[in-house]
């Protein structure tokens, strides 16, 4: 019985350390996924707007010509209608764009949302950008979700922590608005069963580590590094366990034959 047992044993061992491998290389890939993005994509997505996920596209209301797309990876900008685009270059990576919007009122002026960084504004068609000033840093965990510019002139942002108004006043002035220029006009709606989180996104951010705040990727991306490193020197030193034991079978093999060779002769 003991002998089946240490092979069931030793197989589950295997298949055990299989999973926690795709459990620990998964749990990577999401606290990196835009970087393993961009290694994986192919070249050509990189110099084409039109072949990415498009997130948000403008169309500047002084010149039809004039037009912003974002994606996750990027933003970009065209003059000739969308024939041709080039890479908008900000102080920030533009990815995640989540919202493009243009002031009709204010010719060359136009707001981009990232999701997790903030929102920006151009006031000469994208070549210089500001950063606005938001109540809350977007990477510490809440994130825009769009943008939309009022009949007024009033900028309204919607986030996950809810709705939020820039009054036109602000919002037009020269100088770039304070983070203490915003009113919040509606809050979240929380879901009761699980403190604010649906089950999945409470799982996922569970899976990924977020659910424990800024340091919690870190964090998870060290126990899936030693669960990695457990499982494949585990798997070394059951190789070269196994690798030692047919080894010194051999030897006894030879070592019989030597000392009894009327064994082999019969």
């Amino acid at each position: 019985m003991t002998p089946i047992l240490l092979r069931l044993h030793r197989w589950l061992g295997l298949v055990t350390g299989v999973l926690v491998l795709v459990a620990a290389l998964t749990a990577l890939g999401l606290n990196h996924r835009d970087q393993l993005h961009r290694l994986v994509r192919p070249p050509v997505q990189a110099r084409d707007p039109l072949r990415q996920a498009m997130r948000a596209l403008a169309v500047d209301p002084a010149d039809a010509r004039r037009m912003l797309l974002g994606t996750a990876d990027g933003l970009y900008r065209s003059g000739d209608g969308g024939t041709t685009w080039e890479e908008v270059v900000m102080a920030v990576p533009a990815e995640g764009v989540v919202a493009i919007a243009f002031d009709p009122a204010v010719p060359g002026r136009v707001y981009v949302a990232l999701e997790a960084i903030g929102v920006f504004r151009s006031d000469d068609h994208g070549d210089i950008w500001e950063e606005v000033g938001l109540p809350f840093q977007p990477p510490e965990g809440t994130h825009l979700r769009a943008l939309s510019l009022g009949a007024g002139g009033d900028v309204l942002l919607a986030t996950t922590a809810g709705l939020m108004r820039l009054p036109a006043a602000v919002a037009r002035s020269p100088l770039p608005p304070e983070s203490g220029s915003w009113t919040t006009i509606g809050h979240a709606i929380q879901e009761q069963s699980t403190g604010g989180r649906t089950l999945d996104g409470w799982l996922y951010e569970l899976h990924d580590g977020r659910i424990w705040g800024t340091w919690g990727v870190p964090l998870t991306d060290a126990v899936a590094l030693a669960l990695i490193a457990l499982v494949v020197t585990g798997y070394v030193l059951y190789g070269v366990r196994s690798w030692r034991g047919r080894r010194a079978a051999a030897r006894r093999t030879v070592a019989s034959v030597t000392l009894h060779p009327e064994v082999t002769r019969a």
